[in-house]
């Protein structure tokens, strides 16, 4: 189906998994996510990870609510990360932490 996935969150995205940009760069549906084939565990906790984004980096504020909210969120999208990379055999998986402020 893709070569390539980003892990992203946006705001109110329904899920913070999108396809690459060679084909539209769309943000996956829960039914893409089923469609892959992950396991209820994993797809839980991309959508919690979604969620709580949404919740500590509020479009209103367009910051986190705290530094231990991003630290968290940089966290477990790292996990997330590697989790699909082990569930997605073949599919290259991009960490975007666009959110996150850079050490630089």
């Amino acid at each position: 189906m893709f070569e390539r996935l980003r892990l992203m969150s946006d705001y109110q995205a329904p899920t913070p998994v999108w396809a690459p940009a060679d084909v539209g760069a769309f943000v996956l549906s829960t039914a893409h996510l089923d469609h892959l084939g992950l396991d209820e565990s994993l797809r839980t906790r991309l959508l919690r990870w979604q969620e709580y984004f949404d919740e500590h980096h509020p479009a209103d504020l367009c910051g986190w609510d705290s530094p231990g909210s991003c630290h968290r969120y940089a966290s477990e999208g790292e996990q997330l990360r590697e989790e699909l990379d082990r569930a997605l055999p073949g599919i290259g998986v991009d960490l975007d932490l666009w959110p996150v402020p850079s050490d630089d």
